[in-house]
């Protein structure tokens, strides 16, 4: 191949290493994966392997249609297919595994289609094509250089982390996964080997395989799909009531493995009297509320645990939820910001979401956006009538950073209305 398995810098390769990135062709090939060199759908260059799973392989891809490198997933149960001797084609092993080969298929095709509903969700894998070839079907998504938090712990040689980076890490992930409950939609299938950091530390939610439709008052089946350990015990039964705890239970799971490098007991040990050692146990120096939010999320039955991830978030001290506390001659109203955790203050309800009926405010007057990660309220003035803050005067389209505490107000002859800066 002239093109680099990896980078695909055309020429660029030297006794089987790439002057470019580096990508040495010596390394160790998967004997089930396609060559480097293939192309599918008439458009993707495979390369290197990337991953390889038990119902799949993941390949390096590059776009010759976009001119950018993406991932390329291929549908290939190792228990149930095989490669044809001859070509690329992959077929069941045997008549009676036809069935179950093709009921596969389905649900990785639905993998992919749940994940293009997501599109639009931070840290949610953005899939950009599927299609079927190959007697299989091929998955195309962005790219994401990095590692499960499995890997990235057996990278790192580490048994357990500090308590503040898993913070960081599940409050991340519980973010998108409130996003993909807000659709309906549940996962069950979170653990530490389907949440990945990339190369920039931003955590992402992966495979999704395992994604169902759900409704509260639904009576379906839901299949049942088992990870020891994070798996809530409603999820061992096709009739089990599954809902967002679900997905709760499996979160709070997976934080208490990162920080005690073991997994919690198995339901089913549970149901025979195996107890739960609580974090403030095991892991010396973490918060009680942590502790108390992580046992609260872990309660064996579905009834008695914490609800939903924004649930848990809070009782974490993970959540933090920006408000605004205007008050005009004496009177107090709070204005929490919105879910982009942005607040616009202006006179039109089409361009602000604080209101403010008086003619000497502008349209759009001000704007505040909420850096939870720096606790900082960025206030940005839109208008050619100032913005006062506690930090100086902003004229058009000046800015100003204020803490928690702080505050801005704007002054018409009608009216002062005072802002303060708070987080719940």
């Amino acid at each position: 191949m002239k093109l680099c398995p990896n980078c695909f810098s055309s020429g660029t390769m030297r006794k089987g290493a790439c002057v470019v990135c580096g990508f040495s062709q010596h390394t160790q090939r998967e004997e089930r994966a396609l060559p480097a060199g293939v192309i599918l759908h008439r458009r993707y260059v495979l390369g290197r392997v990337l991953g390889v799973g038990g119902f799949g392989i993941t390949y390096v891809a590059y776009d010759q249609k976009e001119h950018g490198r993406l991932a390329v997933k291929e549908y290939f149960p190792a228990e149930w297919a095989m490669r044809a001797s001859q070509g690329n084609q992959i077929i069941p092993n045997s008549r009676s595994q036809k069935d179950v080969y093709r009921r596969g298929k389905e649900v990785f095709i639905n993998e992919a289609e749940v994940l293009r509903k997501l599109r639009k969700v931070p840290s949610i894998v953005d899939v950009r094509d599927l299609f079927k070839e190959n007697g299989t079907a091929y998955m195309v998504m962005e790219l994401l250089e990095g590692s499960t938090l499995s890997g990235y712990m057996k990278a790192q040689q580490i048994r357990m982390m500090p308590w503040e980076q898993a913070d960081r890490i599940i409050r991340d992930a519980g973010m998108a996964l409130e996003q993909v409950h807000a659709m309906k939609l549940l996962h069950r299938d979170i653990g530490p080997d389907n949440i990945m950091m990339d190369k920039d530390g931003t955590v992402h939610l992966i495979d999704f395989g395992a994604t169902r439709i759900y409704a509260m008052d639904s009576q379906k089946s839901m299949s049942v799909l088992l990870k020891p350990g994070f798996t809530p015990i409603e999820q061992y039964s096709r009739k089990g009531e599954q809902g967002p705890w679900t997905d709760v239970y499996a979160l709070a799971a997976t934080y208490y493995y990162l920080v005690t490098g073991k997994k919690p007991p198995e339901a089913p040990d549970r149901i025979s009297g195996v107890q739960l050692m609580s974090l403030s146990q095991c892991v010396p120096g973490i918060p009680e509320d942590i502790s108390r939010a992580v046992e609260h999320a872990l309660c064996f039955k579905w009834q008695q645990r914490t609800r939903d991830v924004k649930g848990f978030l809070k009782e974490m001290g993970l959540l933090q939820i920006p408000v605004s506390d205007m008050v005009v001659r004496g009177r107090w109203r709070r204005y929490p910001f919105g879910d982009d955790r942005v607040l616009t203050i202006g006179r039109t309800a089409e361009r602000s979401r604080v209101v403010l009926d008086d003619s000497q405010v502008s349209g759009l007057h001000c704007k505040i956006v909420y850096d939870p990660s720096a606790g900082d309220f960025l206030v940005e003035n839109y208008s050619g009538n100032c913005t006062f803050t506690s930090r100086g005067t902003l004229e058009r389209g000046q800015k100003a950073f204020l803490k928690k505490g702080e505050w801005i107000y704007i002054q018409t002859a009608k009216e002062r209305y005072i802002f303060y800066m708070e987080v719940e």
